[in-house]
């Protein structure tokens, strides 16, 4: 199984290691190598949601062309798990990031948020699964209290989970209790929950696992945790960890040391992890923005015909009849600025504008908005979903749980899907030789 752990930072582990936690991690990195990935991209293509269509298609980004989250489902690009599919190999996948279901009969099959196409999974599963997507996609503009939550998820939730994984959400309700950054780890803790009930049911001979809670966590508290050498600090009005004594990312950390323990020892189970890139710290000021209500928010702003399909963080999709349709919307979009500047970075593409929020300065700034002219205060048509504590950067890690030491230290990222497709084609025959 091939657990994702997206753009986690490993030099920091390490760090926390030397101070005598997280004991998975710590006996994991003295059994097996710690593989570094190079991504060997450079920004704007050094972005997860095209390193980690590198992993599943073996292929660079200027072979895939996948440039932006959900382009997948517009682009024929064969995945990992169909090439293994149409090789024999059973298959499955929860989450995976800007992939694209393709397969004739996979065991499961639950993308990311923002990826449309084919889900499939038990019903329960499935309706589960949509409703955690729903409020993925809703969280910059709502944010439930922990009780609404549970009342939504646990119903759905309940056979998925097991006495350890219970103990589990115990240990990070007190922290979600406090820490509106700290729910992310209840998403993670569902989703690994869920696919281990679902491969003990189907044993696919390759499955996947995505988990994005570390990254987010690291993007936007970087600053505040123990390990962070650097001058910058969070606001208070924006973080109350530093306050507290609170660790997000020894939190985090923690939480996928339990995770990774609990994989491990399913019977079976060939554990591959990797993060597809890794963070460091941004040493500006960065501010990101999320329209909060994207149909109000657009109703005044005049546009018309077009499906809106809200990305992460700052991204959406403005979806047109056709392509002229799309250009019209154009000049609708930019009589929209802020300082003189437009507020929205637009790419066109046929019928299809791609848009992000291109206001990076402090919130005060949205209070002179102006359309079309007319200024007025639009600080609240907009949630601010960070102050951008770490940025990507190119290296990776890809750990094989099983491997002796002494392998490689260093590989390209596009090695990383021969790896996976390598061990899982193995275990193929090892299955069929031993019926």
């Amino acid at each position: 199984m091939s657990v994702e752990l997206n753009e986690l930072n490993f030099h920091y582990i390490k760090s926390y290691i030397a101070q005598g936690k997280l004991p998975t991690f710590t006996k994991l990195l003295a059994a097996r190598d710690l593989v570094e990935t190079d991504a060997g991209e450079v920004y704007p293509e050094l972005e997860p949601w095209i390193q980690w269509p590198t992993i599943y298609t073996g292929k660079t980004y200027a072979e895939h062309q996948l440039f932006r989250l959900g382009d997948i489902a517009y682009k024929d690009q064969p995945q990992i798990w169909d090439y293994l599919e149409t090789r024999g190999v059973s298959v499955g996948a929860i989450s995976p990031m800007n992939a694209s279901n393709r397969c004739e009969r996979p065991a499961f099959f639950l993308p990311d948020p923002w990826t449309h196409t084919k889900i499939v999974a038990e019903p329960r599963a499935k309706k589960l699964f949509e409703l955690l997507g729903k409020m993925v996609n809703d969280n910059a503009s709502v944010n439930p209290s922990i009780l609404e939550f549970a009342k939504q998820i646990l119903p759905l939730a309940l056979p998925y989970l097991s006495s350890r994984s219970i103990a589990g959400y115990f240990k990070i309700l007190p922290m979600a209790l406090k820490y509106k950054w700290a729910k992310a780890a209840f998403l993670d803790r569902l989703l690994a929950d869920l696919f281990v009930a679902l491969w003990q049911k189907h044993k696919p001979g390759f499955a996947s696992l995505f988990l994005n809670a570390g990254a987010h966590i690291q993007h936007h508290h970087t600053y505040d945790s123990a390990v962070y050498g650097g001058d910058k600090a969070n606001p208070a009005w924006y973080s109350k960890a530093a306050e507290t004594d609170a660790d997000p990312l020894l939190f985090i950390y923690e939480v996928y040391d339990g995770l990774i323990s609990e994989l491990m020892a399913l019977k079976d189970a060939h554990v591959f992890i990797s993060t597809g890139l890794s963070q460091v710290p941004n040493e500006r000021d960065h501010y990101q923005y999320r329209i909060a209500d994207f149909n109000g928010f657009f109703a005044k702003v005049g546009l018309i015909g077009a499906t809106i399909r809200p990305r992460m963080s700052r991204d959406f999709l403005l979806e047109f009849p056709n392509t002229a349709a799309a250009r019209a919307a154009l000049p609708v979009l930019n009589k929209v600025r802020v300082g003189g500047q437009p507020l929205f970075s637009i790419e066109e593409r046929d019928e299809t504008l791609f848009c992000q929020v291109a206001y990076f300065g402090k919130p005060e700034g949205l209070e002179q908005v102006s359309i079309d002219g007319i200024e007025g205060n639009m600080k609240d048509e907009f949630v601010m979903v960070s102050i951008e504590n770490a940025i990507h950067q190119s290296t990776g890690y890809h750990i094989d749980t099983l491997a002796p030491k002494g392998g490689s230290q260093r590989i390209v990222l596009t090695d990383v899907f021969d790896r996976l497709c390598a061990a899982a084609l193995a275990q193929g025959v090892t299955a069929s030789q031993a019926a």
